[in-house]
Order: structure tokens, then sequence, then C-alpha cells
């Protein structure tokens, strides 16, 4: 098992706290595509950040390829967080004064690769998601879905365990969201990724294999997705 959380709990410290996930249980699988639905403030989000090792739990086990992920240094965890795991981020998070090429290159920059070898496995990536034209261009002369798709380059160019993409359809048009969802769902199947989306969108949702919908810090059903096998959203059109 690649992930596995056993009895996870968060509580946010203040005036009046704030028990965020109750008593988490959760198996994914390597190769897997998951998603992780829920409403503002079920805590989904907080389940990401702390899949993503952007924060920190208060009891229970996160492990990783059976590691424990736990009570890690700021160091530690920027290294387990650049080695194994991908982020995609809704707005993107593209640095604004580097070229697309640039943003792809940063991870391995900070992995101590060197610049000649960064460039090349960057435009490898950038050609793998149709975007070798725009290698120089910046993020402000790109389209949400080019932003996109240098954003998921950049995740992939460490060739990480996970990938976890956060609401990744969010800030784009429908027929840009479903483009999107399609890409996540080849790489998942041609390079046997494991995919975590969070979302609060069925359309999304359904495009993955599996659906863990949780609901005030609580896991409740598990569902097995058959259906993105007919149509990459099935019936259902994603909502702006």
């Amino acid at each position: 098992m690649l992930i596995e959380l056993r009895d996870v709990n968060k509580t946010y410290q203040g005036a009046q706290p704030l028990h965020v996930l109750k008593g988490i249980d959760l198996d994914i699988d390597r190769g897997e595509f998951v998603s992780i639905m829920g409403a503002s403030g079920s805590g989904k989000s907080t389940l990401l950040n702390i899949l993503g090792i952007l924060d920190g739990y208060d009891s229970g086990e996160y492990r990783i390829d059976g590691t424990l992920i736990k009570d890690l240094s700021e160091r530690q965890a920027a290294e387990y967080r650049n080695r194994m795991i991908g982020f995609i981020f809704q707005s993107y998070n593209l640095i604004g004064f580097k070229t697309a090429v640039e943003n792809v290159e940063l991870p391995l920059f900070y992995q101590g690769v060197p610049r000649r070898e960064r460039h090349r496995r960057a435009m490898e990536y950038l050609d793998r998601m149709g975007l070798t034209d725009w290698a120089g261009h910046y993020p402000n002369e790109m389209s949400g879905g080019q932003k996109q798709r240098v954003a998921i380059a950049r995740a992939l160019v460490t060739k990480p365990d996970i990938i976890l993409a956060d609401e990744p359809t969010g800030a784009l048009d429908s027929k840009t969201s479903v483009e999107i969802m399609e890409l996540l769902r080849e790489l998942n199947r041609k390079d046997r990724l494991t995919i975590i989306v969070v979302t609060h969108e069925s359309g999304v949702a359904n495009v993955t294999d599996k659906i863990v919908h949780i609901k005030d810090g609580v896991i409740g059903a598990i569902e097995e997705n058959s259906r993105h096998d007919a149509s990459p959203f099935g019936e259902t059109t994603l909502m702006k």
C-alpha cells in the first residue's frame, strides 16, 4: 500500500478549537486515481495538506510506502515533498517572472540537478504537454489551460510517486476542465501515476476510479467508480 492513514486527527487551536479531521482511515494503492470530494469546510483541504506533508497531524499514523510521516523537521518534510510528491494547484502557483521552462525546471534546481540536464528534462515534459512552442513564454502570456499544463509538467518533472491536485480545474472553463482531467487520466493510465484530486465538483470526481466522500472531518462512502469509462464526464456538466 502506497498511502496509509490510521485514525488521523487534526485540531486547529484557537479561542474555539476546531476539530477538523476526526479519525481518518484511508488506503490508497500505487497507481490509483482517486478523488477526495466534499463541500467547503468538510476537511478535504486539511487532508490534502497532511498528505502533501505541508501540515502535521495531532494523532494517528500516516505512512508513505511504509515510512511513518510524523513530527518531521521542515528540512525533512521538504526533502520528502521534493522527492516523492508533485503538486498541482487551482491557482497554478507559477512564478510570474520566470518562463514556462524555467518554472518546470525549478524542482530540479532544488534537487541539485545540473543546469543542462534540468533544461533537457523540463523541455521533455513541456513537449508531453504540447507546449514546446511556449517554453520561452511567461505565465501572463498564456491561457489558463496552458498555465495548468505548465504546472502539471512541473509536478511530473521530478518523477514523483504521488501527484496531489488541489481543485485543478477550479479556475478553468468547462471545456478546458475536461481537457485537463482527461490529461490526468491519461497520465494515470500510461505512467501508472498515483493521482489524488481534491474537488467539490462531481464532474471532476467522476473521471477518477475511486471517490472518497468526506463530510465534517469524517470519511463517509468510498465509491468505486466505473462511470468514467463511458465518456470523460459522463452526463455531468462541470458547473462554473
